[in-house]
């Protein structure tokens, strides 16, 4: 793993010790960003080698705000609900990640969002079920899986690309361990996309 401390810009560091508010001096342009439901942020550096190959070009690292940079924890292999041990701190998977433009600013590259979005890459949020210490290196281990059926690329893609899907939406409501910021994110998409409206605001213009 890679550790670090705060939104995006942020610096690797050697060791935290993870709160039920997150990474110590987290912060977020937007405070609704940061909830005890997304305290942790977590990105696979497995995407990192997927998007660099995209791009055709290096991107540092931690690049998307993300807390956790660790391998294994892609977003098709990690699913809502998940109980994941780093160090001494347990976390649980609550929400994929929706990512703004604040990322294609902060790395003078605009574009990225668009390629975050056609290679359905975005991380995930974690709340800390238990508060603990998480050093670099640290191995990332899964304790117990609530939901099988739903991967955090699978939500991402159910909002994106699936809204218009009755049956399958009415199952994402009722997943007890997604957050309630992702299932009033999702009431919000669908209404615009209802309306003709674009999906986000942060892919207009990409």
């Amino acid at each position: 793993t890679t550790v670090a401390s705060t939104s995006v810009g942020i610096s690797p560091i050697a060791q935290a010790r993870f709160t039920i508010d997150g990474a110590p001096g987290d912060a977020s342009a937007e405070k609704d960003h940061h909830t005890p439901e997304r305290a942790v942020h977590l990105f696979a550096s497995d995407t990192y080698d997927v998007l660099e190959e995209h791009l055709s070009r290096s991107l540092p690292r931690p690049a998307f705000g993300e807390n956790i940079v660790a391998n294994g924890i892609s977003d098709d292999a990690i699913f809502v609900g998940d109980h994941l041990r780093v160090g001494t701190a347990l976390l649980v998977v609550t929400q994929p990640t929706e990512r703004c433009k604040a990322i294609g600013r902060s790395l003078g590259f605009p574009k990225i969002l668009k390629a975050l979005h056609q290679l359905e890459v975005c991380g995930f949020y974690a709340r800390v079920e238990i508060p603990g210490e998480i050093t670099v290196g640290d191995a990332v281990f899964l304790e117990h899986r609530f939901e099988p059926a739903w991967s955090v690329k699978r939500l991402h893609r159910a909002m994106f690309k699936h809204h218009a899907d009755e049956e399958l939406i009415s199952e994402v409501m009722a997943l007890a361990n997604l957050s309630s910021e992702w299932k009033a994110r999702l009431d919000v998409m669908r209404g615009r996309a209802k309306r003709g409206e674009p999906m986000s605001s942060n892919l207009v213009d990409l």
